[in-house]
């Protein structure tokens, strides 16, 4: 999978959280009589958006390397730490919203117009800043941890802000909520993938086989390679690789390939090693398995 066809994935998925949130959004919106106050109406809100889009970070990662059970571990761990994030977000944009309305209130002046969309547009920023974080905490991540703030931080204000322009334009509309929702997650989307580029010690591309093709970022300081569905790259159906056979190791700001065991056999550039430090354009091979070190674009 190349950068730009997982770019594709990561935007379509964003894009497919909107479209499941959305009813979710509208039934929650027809019984909000039902609700005992403002609070807990956002609170619900808040707690579908990251649901439904926690369970897609959470997924992405299981998606790239190929791994239904790594994709469906992802959606729970997703789901659980995307309902905290959502309410976490929701409290603490109601409290920047309150702080900020109290705030002019001291001067005299009314919360309305653009300060209204930046005060409101908060909670959503917040959410979006906590769900992109959550494939860092999965992974235990602290770079994928930095891309998912990034990428949340500036996905957020500019989804945020535009999902609360739509709805505040157009109240009660249930297309423009649709359109916010869709800005949303595909800001969101997009931004995580870029900085998690940006983040990164370069890629290995696979070579050969049924992955041929398929890029993974070194965006941990330690990856591991096997056929294990744990690993951070699974070789499935791959010849000679062992459950876990080696690992790729950030070192000094180097990146150090070193077999698991002695019975692992590593080549790179077809000479046996145990421990090697990679440069750009190296191939190494892994049971029948071959990649290449480098920063693809």
């Amino acid at each position: 999978m190349s950068l730009t066809t997982k770019r594709i994935i990561m935007l379509f998925m964003g894009l497919l959280g909107a479209c499941m949130i959305w009813p979710c959004l509208l039934t929650v919106q027809y019984f909000q009589p039902a609700f005992s106050g403002f609070r807990s109406f956002s609170l619900a809100q808040g707690i579908i958006l990251g649901l439904f889009f926690g369970a897609i970070f959470g997924s992405f990662e299981g998606i790239v390397v190929s791994s239904r059970k790594k994709a469906l571990k992802g959606i729970l761990f997703g789901a659980i730490a995307g309902i905290a994030s959502g309410a976490l977000g929701v409290c603490a944009g109601q409290a920047f919203l309150f702080g900020a309305a109290n705030y002019l209130q001291q001067r005299e002046k009314t919360l309305n117009g653009v300060s209204l969309i930046i005060a409101t547009g908060m909670g959503w920023v917040l959410i979006g800043v906590f769900i992109s974080m959550i494939e860092g905490l999965r992974a235990r991540s602290l770079r994928k941890l930095f891309a998912g703030l990034a990428g949340g931080v500036v996905g957020g204000i500019l989804g945020g802000m535009m999902l609360q322009i739509t709805v505040d334009r157009y109240p009660n509309n249930k297309i423009a909520l649709l359109t916010g929702l869709i800005f949303f997650g595909v800001f969101l989307s997009f931004f995580y993938s870029f900085f998690e580029n940006r983040f990164s010690y370069g890629s290995v591309k696979l070579l050969n086989g049924p992955l041929r093709n398929k890029e993974y970022h070194l965006v941990k300081s330690r990856m591991k390679i096997g056929s294990r569905d744990t690993c951070d790259i699974v070789l499935a159906g791959y010849k000679n690789v062992a459950p876990l056979h080696a690992y790729l190791e950030i070192k000094k700001g180097r990146v150090v390939l070193h077999a698991a065991g002695k019975s692992c056999s590593v080549l790179v550039n077809d000479t046996l090693e145990e421990e090697s430090a990679l440069r750009r354009e190296d191939v190494f091979t892994i049971g029948s398995a071959k990649f290449m070190y480098g920063i693809f674009s």
